[in-house]
């Protein structure tokens, strides 16, 4: 079976975000992107994108700055 492939464009919609926000996840949390020497645009693969949502939807549990406090530890869903 191949792999399903989106556009930049097709991908944003896929994960309901615009595009300028689909290329901050590209350079700033690691979503991972086919580029192809010679070619300026961007190929996205369904498996790995679906695989970076579900990595960035598990909550993470972090130590506040303060132990004492009721905030000492949080549950974060990263974007």
């Amino acid at each position: 079976m191949q792999n399903q492939t989106m556009n930049t464009k097709e991908c944003a919609e896929y994960i309901g975000v615009c595009v300028n926000t689909l290329r901050k996840y590209v350079h700033q949390h690691d979503l991972p992107v086919l580029k192809f020497p010679g070619r300026s645009k961007w190929v996205f693969r369904k498996d790995l994108v679906d695989e970076w949502i579900e990595r960035k939807s598990k909550p993470q549990i972090i130590n506040g700055p303060n132990q004492n406090d009721n905030y000492g530890k949080l549950r974060l869903l990263e974007p």
